[in-house]
């Protein structure tokens, strides 16, 4: 037994005399004897008392390899030696650590089922030894026999051990090496492997694979990205060199790491690598449609990881930054001529563009000139050939303060539509003052001179009542069987809305649309203006009569000029395509009804109706891709296609068809292996006008790699930077700090040592044993046998000298305070005799 500081033993003796004192006096003699002893054991536990040995019991860390070096049946048997080793330990102290390119500690999931997996992603793709024994010597406890256990297959490529191994012999470390088979060495040869440098998130690309076979097997070819698994794909390789394509989709965007394995089961197995840059698709929805109409293209959008932009009109200055257009029954005839040259501009460079029927697809007669988005599309507007027109209903009041010149130009705007209706369809004038009455009661519009002059005897007398007129020609249109129905009101006078705006929303149900044409200062304005909204029409407001002509025209025109055919249509397919593959679209339900469009003759007409109008077409237009479906996607048209199981995957396909594979900045990198340098190269699309400024860019790479990239221009649209990576190996992202359509980010990828490993390194695992004094491939029972080494071990007593001291000053104080709890006996027992 040895004493830190001796010399308060020299006051150990001091409770003593006191309690030799006090016990003469005879009082409470059992609290001075407790007393005395606890201040007599804090006294020696100040002085330290230890009492020295030696241990024998063992510290062992287990170092596992999980890199990607080590077979799959390398691992099981290194599991099996964990488990066995575990079952070994007794009351010696074990770590297991999984290592391959660094150390990681094991996860829940190997320490519940006793297996040990296989380091994933990047961070597997290497054999660090020395990082590995360092990790396991920082990890020994003090006081124990400590102990390295590696199971490895020694295919060092990260580090040198030299440099851990003299640490451990320094220290008195031994390190027992378990020798691990590696990989053999397959019979089958790789010869290339080839994907897309660039795909959008939730696209299906393809991965293409040339690998040659001794002979004809049954193989698999296991995808990972990111570590994470994508699937196994069965295949069969024949004898010599072998094609094989299979298909990933991937949802997170960046540059990631993709790799795979082609293994047989007679030949062995091969590893890649690649990198690929996926960026999640931007679409513009722009739909008139009433709200919720279009959630089911929008489930569409999301499940295929779009990032949507809804809009009921187009904002042309979002293009920029958007890589599908869609255009839901969105009237393109009467789009400004400014945003159709925008947006066909913005196909050329790389933009895909879906329009898709409806009811709102007006045709404008009399049309001279070809516009952009008419030659943007591959089909064009055309007017109906269905047996039924559209129906028109004008209601015009003739009150008195109609008298002169309003009326007259009422007459005339009223003959001009007229003249403009086909002999299909319907036309009907009702006119009101404080009653109405049926000018032209509804009918064909096939005796324009009839009518014109019933128009022309109107004459203006009375008051203003509003609600019955409306509701009058509301009655006698809904029964009309008609592609398209509109009714026009025009007042000059304010008027009682009565039950006028419950009407206007029920007209939308009857699928009627109202418009409201208010002339002068006296008119309600919120009134008709609620009316038009309600029912899905427009409201117009003129000082000046003279106007009137023009608008009530272009009104009738946008809302009867419907390209619309309703009737029950089966698409019947014109020409196999990608896009309907997986549809089942021979199982598809009937539609009910299209707008109609005429192919162009250069366009790929996919689907059609009867083989006659299209319902599907497409075609390449620049850079970029155009489609239009003629029919709808809502509760309209459609409504049997809503349940129908393929209408996610054909409405999916269609969007990916006419996504860009070009952008406003293509990006590429190689490597210069005389330099050790990473080439950068940023190419502008052609017609792209360059940056103003070339944003910061970053490379990231293996072992926390990260310098700025200088990008110069170097020629017109081109762009190019480098930076030296020098020996590291595995992907690199290059990315600006901000996303840039002109320099958008981009991946590398040198393919590791640790892929092409096979066999193991005998030599240097026996090496390394012998060096530290360690065993190689040493017996389970053996691991934790210390072999006659020991360690120093020191038994510190004050602690519990305190612990004995606090509790005989606890004992002391219950039988000082508390003796009143106590049974009577005891008191006696511990009452001093008198």
């Amino acid at each position: 037994m040895t004493f830190e500081r001796a010399w308060v033993l020299a006051l150990a003796w001091l409770p003593l005399v006191w309690l030799y004192w006090e016990w003469r006096a005879g009082r409470q003699r059992m609290n001075l004897l407790l007393k005395a002893l606890s201040l007599t054991a804090i006294l020696v536990a100040l002085s330290e008392p230890s009492i020295n040995s030696s241990e024998t019991k063992s510290a062992v860390t287990l170092l596992v390899d999980t890199s990607g070096s080590v077979s799959d049946s390398d691992l099981g048997r290194a599991s099996r030696l964990a488990k066995q080793i575990e079952g070994e330990r007794g009351r010696n102290w074990l770590k297991v650590i999984p290592f391959a390119r660094g150390t990681r500690p094991l996860a829940p999931e190997e320490l519940r089922g006793n297996t040990i997996a296989r380091t994933a992603g990047e961070a597997g793709r290497g054999t660090d030894l020395e990082a590995a024994l360092r990790e396991a010597v920082a990890a020994m406890p003090e006081g124990l026999v400590p102990r390295v256990v590696l199971v490895s297959d020694g295919k060092e490529n990260k580090g040198s051990v030299t440099r851990a191994l003299y640490q451990a012999r320094q220290l008195n470390i031994p390190v027992d090496v378990i020798p691990l088979a590696g990989r053999p060495k397959p019979d089958l040869r790789l010869e290339s492997v080839s994907l897309p440098g660039r795909a959008f998130t939730g696209d299906r690309f393809p991965i293409d694979i040339a690998i040659e076979s001794p002979r004809r097997a049954a193989a698999e070819v296991i995808l990972t990205a990111e570590g994470k698994p994508l699937g196994t794909n069965p295949v069969q390789l024949e004898q010599g060199l072998n094609r094989v394509r299979v298909h990933v989709a991937l949802n997170a965007p960046g540059a990631i790491d993709v790799s795979g394995t082609i293994r047989a089961q007679e030949l062995g197995e091969v590893r890649f690598a690649q990198s690929i840059s996926l960026r999640r698709p931007r679409a513009l929805f722009v739909t008139q449609d009433p709200a919720g109409s279009e959630k089911h293209l929008s489930s569409v959008l999301a499940a295929g990881q779009y990032e949507v932009t809804m809009a009921e009109t187009l904002d042309v200055s979002k293009l920029d930054d958007t890589q599908l257009l869609l255009l839901n029954n969105y009237d393109i005839e009467n789009m400004p001529i400014g945003d159709k040259d925008r947006v066909e501009e913005w196909v050329k460079q790389g933009g895909g563009i879906v329009v898709i029927g409806g009811e709102r697809m007006s045709y404008l007669e009399g049309k001279k000139e070809e516009d952009a988005m008419d030659r943007v599309l591959p089909a064009k507007l055309a007017p109906p050939r269905s047996p039924e027109g559209t129906c028109v209903v004008l209601i015009v009041d003739k009150s008195s303060s109609m008298e002169g010149r309003k009326m007259e130009l009422a007459r005339v705007a009223s003959i001009g539509v007229i003249e403009n209706l086909r002999a299909v369809d319907m036309v009907g004038v009702l006119i009101f003052d404080n009653s109405f009455q049926w000018a032209v009661p509804i009918r064909k519009a096939e005796d324009r001179t009839l009518i014109k002059r019933l128009v022309a005897g109107i004459t203006p007398d009375g008051g203003t009542q509003i609600a019955p007129a409306l509701t009058e020609a509301y009655r006698k249109t809904v029964p009309i069987k008609a592609t398209f129905k509109h009714i026009v009101l025009l007042t000059d006078g304010i008027s009682e809305e009565g039950d006028s705006l419950s009407l206007a929303k029920e007209a939308v149900t009857q699928n009627i649309t109202i418009s409201a044409v208010g002339l002068g200062q006296d008119v309600n304005r919120s009134y008709l203006e609620k009316i038009a909204a309600f029912s899905k029409g427009k409201s117009y407001f003129l000082n000046d009569p003279s106007g009137l002509e023009q608008i009530l025209l272009k009104d009738v025109m946008e809302f009867t000029g419907s390209t619309a055919i309703e009737k029950a249509i089966t698409p019947v397919v014109e020409r196999q395509a990608e896009i309907l593959d997986g549809v089942g679209i021979e199982s598809a339900p009937a539609l009910k009804g299209y707008a109609k469009f005429v192919s162009k003759p250069s366009a790929e007409t996919i689907l059609t109706i009867d083989h006659k109008d299209p319902l599907l077409a497409r075609w390449q237009y620049g850079l970029g891709r155009a489609t239009v479906f003629t029919s709808d996607a809502k509760n309209r048209w459609a409504e049997p296609w809503l349940a129908w199981k393929g209408f996610d995957r054909f409405w999916a396909n269609l969007f990916r068809d006419v996504l860009p594979h070009t952008q406003a900045g293509e990006a590429s990198a190689d490597f210069d292996a005389v330099t050790g340098t990473l080439d950068v190269t940023y190419r502008l699309a052609r017609n792209v006008p360059g940056p103003q400024t070339v944003p910061p860019i970053f490379i990231m790479g293996p072992d926390n790699f990260r310098q700025a990239v200088e990008v110069r221009k170097a020629g017109d649209g081109l762009y190019k930077g480098k930076v030296n990576i020098g020996a590291r190996q595995g992907l690199f992202r290059i990315r600006p700090v901000e996303d840039s359509r002109f320099f958008p980010e981009t991946g590398y990828y040198r393919q590791e040592v640790e892929l092409a490993d096979y066999g193991n390194n005998e030599q240097l695992l026996r090496q390394m044993a012998g060096f530290t004094g360690g065993r190689y491939n040493p017996a389970v029972k053996q691991i934790f046998d210390s072999q006659g080494r020991s360690v120093p071990a020191v038994t510190r007593l004050w602690p519990g000298l305190l612990g004995l001291a606090l509790v005989l000053n606890l004992l002391e104080l219950v039988i000082r305070k508390w003796r009143s709890i106590l049974p009577e006996k005891w008191q006696a027992a511990l009452t001093p005799a008198r």
